[in-house]
């Protein structure tokens, strides 16, 4: 992997990098960056996976964005693609990994930066922070969103569930320090049944002897926050319908793309299908994932 832009020489302390791995990303992409870098991100390390829309172009209108591309199958090596990137960039760092689907929502991110927030991590000795893995959704059915690269995702989809999220022991595979919990349930399980992970490891202090595993829903090396933040998921945005359909025959994804496929024959029976439900809450800032016990 070599970058299409060259890096700085040296990464400055206490930048706060962003490492994500993407494929045609073009509707999500400017939003989710936006964010990020409103929050304290100095650089993105995209790693371009064949990419055929605007993310290419996306990313190179902006000097902070760093683009690594590659024509490698994305089944079991969007990690291992992480990882290099982490050992010759993020080694002694805080790091954040995210889809271009995701935001990183965390408690006082009104007035608390990524690097502040980093700071505050080091002063109680840990390493990374557990999130609480949440799909945000639409009112209207999916198919009929008109969401438009750059406007707020959170406009678009403004709810969450807040609950039930189970927390199920996690044993170390490596018998290292890490998370002894991870969270099970949330949105996917009340609609499709199962059991789906709700966790997830975007932020933490790399080190060459951490384990990065099962998609960053487990992190063993690392001594974890007593804090909880939370990722929020816009999977469910109005090309959904199109991605199932093309991702339920791909195979890429885990299982052989068995998730996808569920989401295949409900969209099948329900083309207008939504994620809304009276119970659902609105998400206003983070200070409703804190209300709901969320983060903390």
């Amino acid at each position: 992997l070599h970058p299409l832009r060259p890096l700085p020489p040296a990464r400055k302390p206490g930048e706060i990098w962003l490492f994500m791995a993407c494929r045609d990303e073009a509707l999500r992409l400017p939003a989710m960056l936006r964010y990020h870098f409103d929050r304290g991100v100095s650089r993105v390390i995209l790693i371009d996976n064949g990419s055929t829309d605007e993310t290419l172009d996306i990313a190179a209108a902006d000097s902070r964005i760093h683009v690594f591309r590659t024509a490698q199958t994305f089944a079991g090596n969007k990690i291992a693609w992480q990882e290099l990137l982490l050992r010759r960039y993020g080694v002694g760092y805080w790091n954040l990994l995210l889809d271009a689907d995701e935001l990183f929502a965390y408690p006082d991110m009104d007035t608390l930066s990524l690097p502040e927030l980093a700071r505050e991590l080091e002063a109680e000795n840990a390493q990374a922070l557990h999130c609480l893995f949440i799909d945000m959704f639409s009112r209207a059915p999916i198919r009929s969103l008109r969401y438009a690269p750059g406007d707020d995702l959170l406009a678009t989809a403004p709810f969450f569930d807040a609950g039930p999220y189970d927390r199920v022991a996690y044993r170390s595979v490596f018998g290292l320090p890490g998370s002894t919990f991870v969270y099970m349930g949330g949105t996917r399980s009340r609609v499709f049944g199962g059991e789906f992970g709700c966790s997830k490891i975007p932020f933490f202090k790399y080190s060459p002897r951490q384990f990065l595993r099962l998609g960053l829903h487990t992190l063993e090396g690392a001594r974890f926050s007593a804090h909880q933040a939370a990722v929020l998921h816009f999977k469910y945005l109005q090309d959904f319908h199109e991605k199932v359909a093309r991702e339920s025959v791909r195979n890429v994804y885990w299982n052989g793309a068995s998730e996808y496929k569920t989401y295949a024959a409900l969209l099948e029976k329900n083309p207008d299908f939504t994620l809304w439900h009276p119970g659902a809450v609105r998400y206003e800032s983070w200070r409703s994932l804190a209300e709901a016990g969320l983060v903390f």
